[in-house]
């Protein structure tokens, strides 16, 4: 027997209603708030090795709900939505790829971003492939070399990817100047290998 959630029409009529009687502009506010409300919190998650001993300190809770370890201001990313983004962080840290990112002034990033992804530098393998890079572009440590990895990924995950960031960003209060970490959700979703040309997401619902 097909299992239904209750709960399923509520969320929808509360973002109808705040539209209606607000406006589009809080609407952002209220997609937030239907989301902590109607998602279970992630069980399982991962952070970069450099960061670890400081995240040991924190909780569960405050890592995943309060976006938030002692100074530290953190970023999550689900691999259940985003296998291969997460992979290449993954490998990145691995790498010796920075741990720990710094919130760059805003309109900085294209520039950064064509400097390891631009027509030349990167080439994608498949027709709807896309260059990732972290450390991301929006960082301060974005768009040099020695703090980079490139990886082909779907351009589905690298829409979700840039509307996740500014959604997290948001949550978290990161502002320019702010160091931030990312913790990836969910990390048994990861990519094993590399992308082959079809996006295997658990879950294709995230858009930018």
């Amino acid at each position: 027997m097909a299992k239904t959630r209750s709960t399923g029409l509520l969320p929808i009529l509360v973002v109808g209603a705040v539209v209606i009687l607000f406006g589009p502009q809080l609407l952002d506010t209220v997609q937030d708030a239907v989301t902590d409300l109607g998602s279970a919190p992630a069980e399982s998650y991962e952070v970069a090795p450099a960061i670890k001993p400081r995240t040991d300190k924190c909780t569960a809770e405050q890592l995943l709900k309060d976006r938030q370890c002692d100074d530290l201001k953190v970023v999550l990313l689900s691999a259940v939505k985003m296998p291969y983004i997460t992979r290449n962080i993954q490998l990145a840290w691995s790498e010796g790829k920075p741990a720990l990112l710094h919130k760059d002034a805003p309109g900085t990033d294209q520039t950064k971003r064509s400097t390891v992804c631009g027509t030349g530098v990167f080439t994608k393998t498949f027709a709807d492939g896309s260059c990732d890079e972290y450390a991301f572009a929006s960082s301060v440590e974005g768009g040099q070399w020695a703090n980079v990895r490139t990886e082909e990924v779907p351009l589905r995950e690298q829409n979700c990817q840039g509307g996740t960031l500014r959604q997290e960003y948001r949550r978290a209060s990161i502002q320019q100047g702010d160091a931030f970490i990312v913790v990836i959700t969910n990390p048994e979703s990861i990519a094993t290998s590399a992308y082959a040309g079809s996006d295997t997401a658990e879950d294709q619902s995230c858009t930018s």
